[in-house]
């Protein structure tokens, strides 16, 4: 397996993994149930996606990281719901970004295709946590 592509898929695997952790955290302050349930809906598909990373990662031949992103630290630094959200969302946006850089040099038609559903859910799950927010603002 190409290095730099192991490493971009662990990077990703990564972000995911702490953007997990994060959205577990969080339903934790919901004083809202439906806020809760969507970020367990997201929560959901963070886990799937770091478990499909990783799932690649070993199907191309590299090995994959168990590491967690420095990204946790960042939300527990701010200081109250809104602002954890809205930084969840830019960590949302960031993966998109990262993905859309790269998806078009990546030969492995597999690898690409699920990378492209991948932003494409992160992009849905944004607009989810952005449309409750301004429905429900968050305490």
């Amino acid at each position: 397996m190409d290095a730099d592509l192991e490493s971009f898929l662990n990077i990703l695997g990564e972000a995911e993994r702490a953007g997990g952790r994060v959205l577990h955290e969080l339903m934790g302050l919901c004083d809202s149930l439906d806020l809760s349930e969507l970020l367990r809906k997201v929560s959901h598909d963070e886990g799937y996606f770091a478990g499909e990373l990783a799932g690649h990662v070993r199907r191309l031949g590299g090995t994959p990281s168990s590491k967690t992103g420095d990204f946790v630290e960042k939300v527990r630094a701010v200081a109250d719901l809104r602002g954890k959200l809205d930084l969840l969302n830019r960590g949302q946006r960031w993966v998109m970004r990262k993905i859309d850089e790269r998806v078009g040099s990546i030969a492995d038609e597999r690898l690409a295709a699920f990378l492209r559903v991948m932003a494409e859910a992160h992009e849905t799950n944004i607009g989810a946590v952005d449309k409750m927010m301004a429905s429900t603002p968050p305490q």
